[in-house]
């Protein structure tokens, strides 16, 4: 018999998908409606949707209003929808998972049977639980986040041993995937009350576009380019690139609200946050993260040799474009010492010297290297 329970908590898993075929729930009026509520408060302010009180009557209209607020997304075909429902739903059921009820039904467990993740319990060793996963499935279900690179975890026979904090984080990405990735029910035809439905939600998408800035958009680094496609395409970005990105575009000379505008896309954006965040980022005036650092993150993707994402066009795009107007006679030709100059810094961008293992600035010897650029 299945758990009711289980399935209002968890109404994307196997269970209660047969529950509702064997049960023959139908959809009205009444579920659309909660379908829609759940879709306006993932979309909304705080993108969260609400657990509601937990009565026994109560839990199949949530699976009903789960199952409508899908029908409007395979109807609606809007990826950013898609991606923020996903988003808040993954993280109402991690907030089910802490819960006591929840720990003492062994609902993880189940979870994670129903996603086809295969944890297994670890030797104890002090008083934390941990628990162990293969790691090929680590890396398909780890969140985006450096704490988490297999580097920084326990590693052994294949498997990584992850506390039990971190095991509900990877559920709750694990269903994140499943809901941004899986296929929505399919609709030829929409009925007029799902049409209507999607009308009334349209004003939730975010209408802010991002204002002319200081640097042209051909000028931004390969590493910014891709965060910002990432974003404009409701793509989720982590937390040390959001960090990154905001530097780099306060430091482009964008205003804050030109900012917050750029994070609108995210699939868990909070404009109240955002905005907090960037303010508290330029009044702290931190300094653009390294190139290696940016490495670290796992946030560089091309070897520009800038050094820093705020030097690349003077490093990159400012020595290509010189060379061009030269070679088409719009600009004068270097002199014997310019040429000389240049010659030796190329050299120095084609041989870029390795960060200090300690992540401090040594003092630059005998003139031969470049200045680093700030790190963290």
């Amino acid at each position: 018999m299945a758990d009711l329970r289980f399935c209002a908590h968890f109404p994307f898993s196997d269970e209660a998908k047969d529950y509702v075929r064997l049960s023959k729930l139908s959809l009205d009026d009444e579920a659309l409606r909660g379908g829609e509520e759940r879709l306006r408060q993932a979309m909304g302010t705080e993108g969260e949707i609400k657990p509601g009180i937990e009565l026994e009557s109560d839990l199949e209209n949530r699976l009903l209003h789960y199952a409508a607020s899908r029908m409007i997304l395979a109807a609606w075909k809007n990826k950013y929808a898609v991606r923020r429902m996903a988003v808040a739903e993954s993280k109402l059921a991690h907030k089910f998972l802490r819960a006591e009820t929840d720990k003492r039904a062994g609902y993880a467990g189940k979870l994670s049977a129903s996603l086809g993740i295969h944890f297994l319990e670890a030797p104890a060793a002090g008083r934390e639980a941990r628990h162990l996963l293969p790691f090929w499935q680590y890396l398909l279900y780890t969140p985006r986040d450096v704490h988490y690179k297999l580097v920084n975890m326990p590693l052994s026979a294949g498997f990584v041993s992850v506390s039990a904090d971190q095991r509900l984080r990877i559920l709750e990405e694990a269903v994140k995937k499943r809901l941004e990735e899986g296929s929505l029910p399919s609709l030829k035809e929409p009925p007029a009350s799902i049409s209507a439905a999607i009308k009334r939600l349209e004003p939730l998408l975010p209408r802010e576009s991002l204002a002319p800035t200081q640097i042209n958009a051909r000028d931004f680094p390969p590493c910014i380019r891709k965060m910002l496609d990432d974003l404009a395409m409701s793509i989720n970005v982590p937390h040390s690139g959001r960090l990154s990105l905001a530097i780099y575009l306060i430091k482009a000379g964008l205003s804050d609200g030109q900012i917050v505008s750029v994070f609108s896309h995210a699939p868990d954006f909070s404009k109240e946050t955002t905005q907090y965040q960037v303010n508290y980022i330029r009044q702290k005036g931190y300094s653009m993260p390294s190139c290696a650092t940016m490495d670290t993150y796992g946030l560089c993707i091309a070897a520009c040799r800038c050094f820093s994402p705020v030097k690349y066009k003077d490093a990159v795009h400012g020595r290509y474009a010189r060379a061009s107007m030269e070679s088409s006679g719009q600009a004068e030709p270097s002199r014997p010492q310019e040429k000389e100059d240049k010659k030796n810094e190329e050299k120095k961008l084609a041989d870029p010297p390795r960060p200090p293992k300690d992540g401090v600035e040594k003092e630059k010897q005998e003139g031969d290297k470049p200045p680093r650029a700030p790190g963290r």
